[in-house]
């Protein structure tokens, strides 16, 4: 189901309005003091695709900033476990961010929210959902910093953004810059091995790491994805040059998955991934990954897996410009894309990946 994630489904607005009433009031405040003193932190990054690891290195940058506080992280349930990977992290909080603000799920986590007794909550999403806007708006904390929005008042500290289409991580800074928070945020992370080393061993024989292995994402994220013939075309050459494919799907992919494992045999490694760890421990032993703006893509990203893109959207908001190891194909529609220039991309990423080896 296609959403607007600017404004929400209609119905959302509707229930949101209804409880604006709901959301503490501007108070007078000492912003400068009260941003001195702060001890208990809650970051929530965007839950557009990506959000999470986009958001990952500013847990670094605040850290720096209270090297003493307890710093929670706002994540959807479904991302808690790969969440928990991130450094300068203290905690994870979960929120059903899934359920609409009516029902008791929705209520009961902004219950939980009110509850901690917060004193920063940095919402990072400029174009977030209404249900995280407003969850942040009812958190309850003391400071409540995010961008300025039309449609949602759940900020007493807003900060109004310039550049939409700028890296969405260079949006994050400047939300922090304007409140005095600067440092470096530069991270590398990655994940623990034990659980890790389980999971490749369960997927990955020998033969795959004598052939090299490359991820191709079937996931069609926020827009449309690729079509049959194209995924075809995609493992069939990308076979032909000796190497296995790893197929990331969900079950709206399972007919795909079917087919290709069929035509291609072992040299396609089914990976259903209802699970963005066990997904992760598998990235860091592929050679490269093929994706359309996905929580994959971004993930590989972090973890600093050569990627190639394929972007319907303006890839210069969700890839930062300067990565050597992300290869952009801008098409209109990711079904109209030419899969040759795929595979050129990908032979680049991992000429790439050679050069930095040595």
């Amino acid at each position: 189901m296609q959403l607007s994630w600017i404004n929400g489904p209609w119905f959302d607005r509707i229930a949101l309005r209804w409880q604006r009433s709901s959301v503490p009031r501007s108070e007078p405040l000492d912003f400068f003091s009260q941003l001195n003193s702060v001890q208990r932190v809650l970051i929530a990054p965007n839950d557009r695709v990506g959000g999470l690891f986009l958001g990952a290195p500013i847990c670094k940058l605040v850290r720096q900033s209270y090297p003493r506080a307890h710093i929670g992280l706002l994540v959807d349930r479904t991302k808690a476990v790969i969440a928990r990977q991130i450094p300068f992290v203290d905690e994870v909080v979960t929120a059903s961010l899934d359920k609409a603000p009516w029902t008791g799920a929705f209520k009961k986590s902004m219950g939980e929210l009110k509850k901690r007794d917060l004193d920063l909550l940095l919402c990072l999403g400029r174009d977030c959902s209404l249900r995280l806007a407003h969850l942040c708006g009812a958190s309850g904390a003391t400071l409540r910093v995010g961008f300025a929005r039309a449609e949602i008042e759940s900020f007493n500290i807003e900060v109004i953004g310039h550049n939409r289409d700028d890296y969405e991580v260079r949006q994050y800074l400047a939300l922090l810059s304007a409140i005095g928070l600067e440092g470096d945020a530069k991270l590398h992370w990655s994940l623990a091995s034990d659980n890790a080393e389980k999971v490749r061993s369960r997927y990955l024989d020998s033969a795959a790491g004598r052939d090299g292995v490359v991820g191709i994402d079937l996931a069609r994220g926020e827009g449309k994805g690729l079509a049959r013939s194209q995924c075809d075309d995609m493992v069939g050459r990308v076979v032909a040059s000796g190497a296995r494919v790893l197929l990331f799907f969900s079950l709206a992919e399972k007919k795909t998955v079917n087919y290709l494992k069929e035509t291609y045999g072992n040299r396609v490694i089914p990976f259903e991934q209802d699970d963005l760890l066990a997904a992760a421990a598998l990235l860091e032993s592929c050679q490269a990954l093929i994706a359309c703006n996905t929580e994959l893509l971004h993930l590989a990203v972090s973890l600093q897996v050569p990627v190639v893109g394929i972007f319907a959207e303006k890839p210069e908001r969700w890839v930062a410009a300067d990565n050597p190891a992300v290869r952009i194909v801008k098409v209109q529609d990711p079904r109209t894309v030419d899969i040759s220039h795929v595979v050129a991309g990908l032979d680049a990423a991992l000429g790439e990946r050679r050069v930095v080896a040595k």
